[in-house]
């Protein structure tokens, strides 16, 4: 079982430490999301992939980009008059982070799971059916190559808001986090909350570390519509790759 994961900073799913585009092992600094994946997959194997040699593989955005620049035209996608630039690229990260997963399947000759992290809108509350646009966008970005291991992860309005809601301790709905600011200018941006409820400025390597005991159990989390879809959507192609029932790992 591999996991090859793409994000798009040190405070997401993190960044390779070799000033290389792919990375993997002591070369890969985790980023929070990483620590959830990895705890997430821990709980199905017992044991965590990020500490298993190889079994982590980190792509940058700028790597995807230049597989997208060097593909064959023919695997471009053909964007309709109703996709719009922006959700044109998640498709088109989807795609190549897809083709690049079914060559390491290949190599290896073992599932691996893809995941895509974006923020779902950095500037601005993105409406419901824009954060939903860009999830169908990643979604067939990655069918468009016929991968079917491609997990997309979407917060909501950023990963700071699934941080806050990971650090509250009632017990209920907290959807309402997914309508706050994702600019980070913005008065009561997510940053800004986050940061007020630890007490101090966060870095990649302080977030990773609280969330590898935060939260304690994934219940307040799936109040977030977004978290729900992405954890939806983990655990049916983590099921699909433990019990193949006779499918191909591609």
């Amino acid at each position: 079982m591999k996991l090859l994961i793409s994000g798009e900073g040190p405070r997401d799913l993190g960044t390779c430490n070799n000033a290389q585009s792919q990375c993997s092992d002591e070369a890969f600094n985790r980023g929070p999301m990483a620590v959830w994946l990895g705890r997430l997959w821990e709980s199905l194997l017992s044991y965590n992939l990020l500490d298993t040699p190889e079994a982590v593989q980190f792509v940058s955005k700028t790597a995807l980009a230049e597989q997208a620049k060097n593909s064959d035209k023919r695997m471009q996608p053909l964007r309709s008059k109703k996709q719009g630039a922006e959700t044109g690229l998640y498709f088109n990260n989807a795609q190549q982070l897809g083709l690049m997963a079914k060559q390491l399947a290949a190599d290896y000759a073992g599932p691996v799971m893809a995941v895509l992290f974006r923020d779902a809108d950095g500037t601005a509350s993105a409406p419901g059916q824009m954060w939903q646009a860009k999830w169908d966008s990643m979604v067939n970005g990655f069918r468009s190559v016929e991968f079917d291991f491609g997990v997309p992860m979407l917060p909501n309005p950023k990963s700071e808001a699934w941080l806050l809601c990971a650090g509250q301790k009632a017990q209920h709905s907290h959807a309402a986090l997914e309508n706050i600011s994702g600019n980070d200018n913005s008065p009561n941006a997510a940053k800004d909350q986050w940061e007020a409820f630890m007490g101090a400025p966060q870095n990649a390597a302080s977030e990773a570390d609280w969330c590898a005991n935060n939260p304690q159990d994934w219940s307040n989390l799936r109040t977030m519509p977004s978290f729900q879809a992405f954890y939806d959507r983990f655990h049916e192609v983590a099921q699909t790759i433990l019990h193949p029932a006779s499918r191909s790992f591609t």
